[in-house]
């Protein structure tokens, strides 16, 4: 299950990856006046006869912007609530989670809402809970092999984005920015070529995210990159003959937690 403030889907998938069901709602869509998150998701699980089927296993991703990664070299458990300070002005209502990062030695220090988490546990008991940074990072790696060279991946959410090159199989960067138009967008995007002298018309972008080609975002990047890919699911996730009509990019974000284990 992914859950941000305006969207919850989930995608089921049985023990081999092969996906059996995804769905998406659309929170407070041309609303004037907007529901609290936990009382649409509770009225969601209510309602879903699905969500009240007995799986093996559970994995819930958060999506926000309340989250930053430290070394592990750096990272001390008794300091998790001090690496937040930037980008949370009070953890007063929130809980505080730690993911691994494998990939970059790293933890992913991140809050979301404490009524939102403990409503989640009420209904999902023995959910493991990720930030959605963790398995879009997962997801991208799985999709690199030994010869793909540097690539930069860009998984778009809402107003928000997320860059991670790759060197082959080597994760060498990530961060997330908010933007606000698709100048925001490609600065940011160019910025990245720029700090490693990335290269234009050899180094490819891979896009992930709910984005086409018909996109403002696109069509500007299109000015200024010559190899721009959408991103397939990530390769261990088998989609097969259950998944067809909306393109596989659009839930990167989602298919990557089926990675998180």
């Amino acid at each position: 299950m992914l859950i941000c403030m305006d969207r919850f889907s989930y995608v089921i998938l049985d023990n081999e990856n092969h996906l059996l069901a995804l769905k998406s709602y659309l929170i407070n869509a041309n609303q004037k006046a907007p529901r609290k998150l936990d009382s649409v998701l509770q009225e969601i699980f209510l309602d879903d006869e699905v969500l009240k089927l007995p799986f093996q296993k559970k994995t819930v991703g958060f999506i926000n912007n309340k989250t930053t990664f430290v070394p592990n070299k750096l990272f001390a458990v008794e300091e998790v609530d001090t690496y937040l300070i930037n980008q949370v002005s009070s953890l007063e209502n929130d809980q505080v989670f730690v993911d691994e990062l494998e990939l970059m030695d790293a933890k992913n220090v991140y809050s979301f809402d404490q009524n939102i988490y403990f409503l989640l546990k009420s209904y999902l008991p023995n959910a493991r809970f990720v930030h959605n940074a963790t398995s879009v990072v997962k997801g991208f790696s799985f999709n690199q092999n030994e010869n793909t060279g540097k690539k930069v991946c860009i998984n778009v959410k809402e107003s928000h984005l997320q860059i991670a090159l790759f060197d082959n199989q080597e994760l060498i960067f990530y961060n997330s920015f908010a933007f606000q138009n698709e100048q925001d967008f490609i600065y940011h995007v160019m910025l990245v070529f720029n700090q490693f002298g990335l290269n234009v018309d050899s180094n490819s972008v891979i896009l992930s995210g709910q984005i086409t080609k018909d996109s403002k975002i696109y069509r500007m990047l299109f000015r200024y990159i010559n190899q721009i890919q959408f991103s397939k699911a990530p390769s261990a996730i088998q989609l097969g003959g259950n998944y067809h009509g909306i393109p596989t990019h659009f839930f990167f974000d989602l298919f990557s937690l089926g990675l998180c284990e």
